[in-house]
């Protein structure tokens, strides 16, 4: 049951949602009932059957009364919200009824149409007589500003705004304004603050910045009403006073009309609360020598599947609680990078210690949700059910698999019985996203879904996912193929939009290249023997990658041709998908985390090719040549003509995109997405809204001097405006004196930007970003394959870096990738070696095992039959240096025979015995021949299993090596 907070909320939410579009709502007592109906029925998606609906309704018209109507009328208002604001999937009939909805919504726009048209000419009108006269800031002026040139919203979220002087910040180079949502479940405890981005253009910019400076009064929203209700029913606006929904309305129909937005799209921008925008992150402090790290084993590794799981004995967070109980707060941060910059140790029975241990200290560090510092009493209270979680435990294996880990927090979370207890495991829960280990944990299934959905936003551009696969391939640690898999990885999740299990489940079948372009593939995506997709359905992706990215994946395709078509593409043949999870994406989130933030996930590559994938379409259905926005190089790449009509040609066929159903745009990516409703992908993958309203070119006239004037902030006749000019317009320069007192610059909002906040008013901005990442697509396509190959050696004998005298067996060399390149069958023989010889443990050589084997004498080898032979004496000794050599890992791959040569005059059973303790195990062959004469000698047949002579004879060189 839902108790009397959540249901307030909910009730709540129901009626803001239809006032914000001027739609009619029932009253909160039939709207709790229909809930009460809905909620009755236990469930663990977004989704509403029809056979659900039809009970609903046959328990509703049992009412004899006229409450059955108002009552009918709430399943309406509830179905709206759920379908609006929760991403509820709903029967196809009740989708007619919100199609309905919005076409109530659109002809309450329409009945605005009039008096929007007066306004906007009006508003141009009287914005020439204010910037050539400057008269004192009006609130109301402001808003209509905001209103006409930022976004229609309703008059509650510009008061908010108007009320906030840290709401404008910069965005790599862009102006934003910060809008944060206003539905009751925005408030709730439970859930982050969430806010979107709207781009602010240089003239709003400005009246905002002299309004802050001004340091006016706090404001109210019926205060705004009033101004704005007397201030457009003056000259040279005269129109009649109206409520607050009608005058948004009349501002939509503007945004309908004069910039031709799109039904869908105006009712995203109209409603800050559709959309959520994030705060870019900072990379890692020391991020050079972490990103050196990620393809570190920070595990202990036992063989999977043979562990036990053991409840946990030391707390580590006890020890940070106790630190900080002795230290003011404004010592917390030297106490944390002094006596506990190194974290404990990763176990892999139970983990929980040490998840327990980064939630404390980022609690420490960061504050909470809404407090930036908390007290000891609060972390302690935050952290005190880890008594609780101590007969729960994780190892790091089931945590790195997503099925085991919801499986876990699930029976934790049904453990708790009261409701204080719960949130606080939910918000415990909310943390593990932010370790690599769990960062694939969905913290969505422990919320109601009678509330909006949860979201963690983030993307990533097109070049910071390419300095990413750089950092991935040019890493001295590990192995080539490992690199080579980890990009692969990355590259599927972020052009292909691809799940994390979607990638990990493609199958060598399950790409295609294109015979015509080989940069382009297909992908299908559908339910195997390992998992099934989201949704159970099967889908196509189509991919359109830069050259060098291309040769990547035609690389990796290559040397798995001679593999089984139900082979994974990622990894070796019969490797598990935990193994695959472990070394192919592990290492992917740890380079995500160090180089752009600790909260970026595996998952926002999905959401990035999700966002790049709308830009790339939008671009085409408004014939943009290219993108307006201020992007980096290789982004930039991306969203040429040619590169978006490649991306969606799978649709197109070759026809230009006028000549296609542009309605079905939005279709046709959900589609890509294996989403059913656009909803979906509005909400989870769209961040923020501030990349959409340049596309529209809303400002497409140019500044006039008056205007610059205005945004320089100089005098409405001073000449300084010319000096401004000839710094970032050439042709005004050229240009004589009578053209240049009629000059417009001819930029647009975006360009005219970065010359903006160098000037006072705009330089005092907050800028949120670091510098911007850009680095150009490599021009040559095997530039990613040569940093690949210049960071695999040649040779197969490397100096183990815990033990200098020690040496590494290297061998996936650049000889055996030219193997692998030459030879079908190689990638399978390796797969055999690297299955037997310890996966993906290290294949280490001590210098004992190297004096063994001198020891042991000669070998003879037989690369034909991949064969060697030792003739030895039967004695301890060398039974001991056998057992050091040959009982070594790298020696699981072979079969081992043993021949006595005895001496029929000496007893046998000493030697039986010394062949049975220090040489023959039970799968070896043992045979026992007489001789008439000569001393007992022990035969050593060692038979290399994969049938790989090269192979073999890459480990006879090994051992041999000095």
């Amino acid at each position: 049951m839902l108790d009397n907070m959540i249901l307030k909320s909910v009730n709540d939410e129901i009626i803001n949602s239809h006032l914000q579009q001027g739609l009619a709502c029932e009253n909160e007592e039939f709207l709790q009932y229909v809930i009460a109906l809905i909620n009755k029925t236990p469930r663990s998606d977004r989704s509403i059957t029809m056979a659900e609906l039809r009970n609903i309704k046959k328990t509703i018209t049992t009412i004899p009364t006229g409450q059955q109507r108002h009552l009918l009328r709430a399943v309406d208002n509830v179905l709206f919200y759920l379908h609006q604001h929760c991403a509820w999937q709903l029967p196809e009939p009740e989708l007619k009824h919100f199609h309905d909805t919005q076409l109530a919504w659109m002809q309450l726009i329409s009945l605005q149409a009039h008096d929007a048209s007066a306004l906007y000419q009006a508003y141009q009108e009287y914005k020439h007589t204010f910037l050539q006269h400057r008269p004192e800031l009006d609130i109301a002026f402001i808003t209509l500003a905001l209103s006409i040139e930022v976004a229609p919203l309703s008059l509650c979220y510009w008061t908010e705004v108007l009320n906030d002087p840290a709401s404008i910040e910069i965005v790599d180079n862009q102006l934003t304004l910060v809008v944060y949502h206003q539905t009751p479940a925005a408030r709730h405890s439970q859930q982050p603050p969430y806010f979107t981005r709207y781009a602010l253009t240089p003239f709003s910019c400005r009246l905002l910045i002299n309004y802050f400076n001004s340091k006016p009064d706090k404001i109210t929203l019926k205060t705004l009403h009033h101004a704005l209700d007397q201030f457009l029913s003056q000259a040279p606006f005269y129109l009649v006073p109206r409520n607050a929904a009608l005058w948004q309305h009349c501002f939509q129909q503007i945004w309908l009309v004069q910039y031709q937005f799109p039904c869908v799209l105006l009712l995203d921008i109209s409603q800050p609360h559709r959309h959520v925008a994030f705060v870019p992150q900072l990379p890692h402090p020391q991020y050079k020598q972490h990103i050196k790290q990620i393809y570190d084993q920070d595990w202990i590794a036992p063989a999977y599947h043979t562990f036990t799981a053991n409840k946990v004995k030391r707390w580590p967070h006890l020890v940070l609680l106790k630190a900080i109980k002795t230290q003011p707060s404004s010592q917390w941060p030297t106490l944390l990078s002094t006596h506990f910059a190194t974290p404990p140790p990763w176990p892999y029975d139970d983990i929980i210690a040490n998840i327990m241990y980064y939630f404390t200290y980022d609690l420490i560090k960061f504050g909470g949700v809404r407090a930036t510092t908390l007290s000891p009493n609060s972390i302690s209270k935050y952290t005190h059910i880890y008594r609780q979680l101590a007969d729960y435990p994780l190892s790091y294996v089931e945590a790195c698999d997503h099925n085991a880990l919801m499986n876990w927090a699930t029976k934790v979370y049904a453990h708790f019985d009261k409701d204080t207890e719960r949130w606080l495991i939910y918000n415990f829960l909310r943390f593990l996203p932010q370790m690599s280990v769990t960062e694939h944990f969905d913290i969505s299934q422990f919320s109601s879904p009678l509330l909006s959905a949860t979201v963690d936003p983030f993307r990533l551009s097109v070049d910071q996912c390419l300095l990413t696969v750089e950092a991935l391939l040019s890493q001295s640690t590990g192995n080539p193929l490992q690199r080579l898999f980890c990009t692969t990885a990355l590259i599927l999740g972020f052009y292909g939009a691809l799940r994390r299990g979607e990638v990990l489940r493609l199958r060598c079948q399950d790409i295609i290249g294109d015979v015509d372009n080989k940069n382009q593939f297909t992908l299908c995506i559908s339910n195997t023997a390992e998992g099934n997709t989201k949704n159970k359905q099967k889908r196509f992706v189509y991919l359109s990658l830069p050259a060098a990215i291309a040769k990547l994946m035609r690389i990796v395709i290559y040397i798995k041709r001679g593999c089984l078509p139900t082979t994974p593409l990622l990894g070796f043949n019969n490797e598990s998908m935990t193994s695959r999870q472990l070394h192919y994406l592990l290492p992917v989130t740890k380079a995500l985390k160090t180089l752009w933030g600790a909260n970026v996930r595996f998952h926002h590559l999905r959401h990035s090719g999700a966002h790049w994938l709308m830009q790339q379409g939008l671009q085409l259905a408004l014939a943009l040549p290219q993108s307006p926005m201020p992007l980096g190089k290789s982004t930039t790449a991306m969203l040429t003509e040619r590169r978006c009509r490649e991306r969606f040609d799978f649709w197109l066929e070759g026809r230009p995109f006028s000549h296609v159903n542009d309605g079905l745009l939005f279709d046709v990516i959900g589609d890509q997405l294996g989403h059913s409703h656009y909803a979906t992908t509005r909400w989870s993958y769209l961040h923020g809204i501030e990349w959409l309203t340049p596309l529209f070119s809303i400002n497409d006239n140019g500044y006039k001097q008056s205007e610059l004037r205005y945004l320089l902030g100089i005098g409405p006749l001073s000449n300084d405006v010319s000096r401004f000019l000839n710094a970032i317009a050439p042709d005004y320069r050229q240009a004589t004196t009578h053209q240049k007192q009629h000059y417009t610059l001819m930029l647009t909002a975006l360009e005219l930007t970065p010359h903006l906040l160098k000037k006072k008013g705009f330089k005092q901005l907050k800028s949120v970003t670091p510098q911007q990442t850009s680095i150009s697509e490599p021009n040559n396509e095997n530039h990613l394959l040569s940093l690949w190959l210049e960071h695999c050696t040649v040779d197969i004998a490397l100096i183990d870096s815990h033990q200098p005298t020690a040496r590494r067996y290297n061998y996936q060399s650049k000889k055996l990738l030219g193997t692998l390149n030459t030879d079908k069958q190689a990638f399978s023989a390796l797969s055999e070696f690297w299955a037997l010889s310890g996966r993906h443990q290290p294949i280490i050589f001590t210098k004992q095992q190297r004096q063994a084997l001198q020891q042991l004498g000669q070998m003879s080898v037989d690369v034909d039959t991949r064969t060697l032979l030792l003739t030895i004496h039967c004695n301890k000794d060398n039974g001991i240096y056998f057992q050091q050599v040959f009982r070594s890992p790298v020696f699981k791959c072979c079969q081992f025979a043993f021949a006595l040569q005895h001496n029929r005059k000496t007893r046998i059973d000493k030697n039986k015995a010394l062949i049975d303790t220090y040489f023959a195990t039970k799968k070896d062959t043992v045979s026992i021949h007489k001789l008439n004469t000569g001393s007992t000698q022990l035969s050593i047949t060692v038979r290399f299993i994969p049938q790989a002579p090269w192979l073999f004879q890459m480990l006879c060189d090994f051992l041999t090596h000095h």
